[in-house]
């Protein structure tokens, strides 16, 4: 037993430890302090059942394509409308084909587009609000949204092919850095749960367009299924950035006032002169008769340009044609 007893020195070393040891647990806590110091990031969850088929490079490149998409697509529909439009592009986001449809509104306007030569559909929505307000436009209205339980009428619908058509144009204009596409357009339909492109469990990126047109705010949504990408993903790269990238416009040479109106076609008319007949009159005109204008013989003709009267001319012939000569300007 005797042997089992501590020494005074072993006694006092075995105190001094003691007493240190709760020093310790306080220098291996200051990381975990520092690291709780740290604002925690969010955390996302992730399904290893369904795993992301997308990364973030392919994402931005996505990104920057369709947002020269609705750059475009909101100047040619602002010509083709004759109103201000704005389209701004405002999510992209991998999802299941399935959760992509259940996001949609029932009904809404739904094209179906072949994008050859990538295999497969993908599928382009528009609010139906907003596809109410251009019709309005289309028919000769104010661009005043319509009651939304209207059905819509074979004209209409043909309408909507229309504008898809518009939809599907400069979609393939902004995909041009990426590959050339010949996209084809089917139907437009009503009803998103009958519009079965791949499988419901299929990656896709959905990217979603807040558009606003004559007060009226809705938005238009692209989805395209992993399969139609594949053959493309290896381009979805920085290069496709700096090509489609808004910066590069301005290191395009900049056209001159003459060189972007050359391409403008406008009606040139000339005027030999008016008379006033009455309907009697108009309908016993014969064949032979002569009708005297207010233009005198060795008067000048008004040459119009669009609606709009420019130069004043004199008759005459070039070779064996009738011709006028530009002899002055109007206006």
């Amino acid at each position: 037993m005797s042997d089992k007893l501590l020494s005074q020195a072993e006694i006092e070393a075995l105190m001094s430890s003691l007493a240190a040891e709760p020093e310790e647990p306080a220098a291996a806590t200051a990381p975990d302090a520092h690291r709780h110091a740290v604002p925690s990031r969010p955390v996302k969850l992730y399904d290893f059942r369904r795993p992301d088929k997308f990364s973030k490079e392919h994402l931005r490149a996505l990104r920057i394509i369709h947002e020269s998409f609705a750059r475009s697509l909101a100047s040619a529909l602002a010509s083709y409308l004759r109103s201000t439009i704005q389209i701004r592009l405002t999510m992209v986001e991998q999802a299941t084909y399935d959760e992509y449809i259940r996001s949609l509104p029932t009904p809404t306007v739904m094209y179906v587009i072949a994008p050859h030569p990538l295999p497969g559909s993908a599928v382009i929505e528009m609010n139906l609000p907003v596809g109410r307000v251009i019709l309005d436009r289309l028919l000769g209205g104010s661009g005043s949204p319509q009651s939304a339980t209207a059905e819509m009428t074979e004209i209409e619908m043909a309408l909507l092919k229309t504008v898809g058509g518009l939809l599907v144009s400069h979609l393939r204009d902004a995909w041009s850095n990426v590959t050339a596409l010949e996209p084809t357009l089917q139907e437009p339909t009503l009803s998103p749960e009958f519009v079965q492109v791949t499988l419901p469990t299929e990656t896709t990126v959905m990217l979603v367009f807040e558009i606003s047109l004559f007060g009226t705010t809705g938005t238009l949504s692209l989805c395209i299924p992993h399969p139609v990408l594949q053959p493309v993903m290896e381009s979805l790269t920085s290069q496709v950035w700096s090509a489609g990238a808004p910066g590069a416009e301005a290191q395009e040479p900049a056209l001159t006032r003459p060189e972007r109106l050359n391409p403008v076609a406008l009606p040139i008319t000339v005027e030999l002169g008016t008379v006033e007949l009455s309907v009697r009159e108009l309908l016993g005109l014969t064949e032979g008769q002569i009708i005297k204008l207010d233009t005198p013989s060795n008067g000048n003709l008004a040459v119009r340009v669009g609606q709009h009267v420019k130069f004043n001319a004199r008759p005459g012939l070039a070779g064996r044609n009738l011709a006028v000569q530009i002899v002055g300007t109007r206006g």
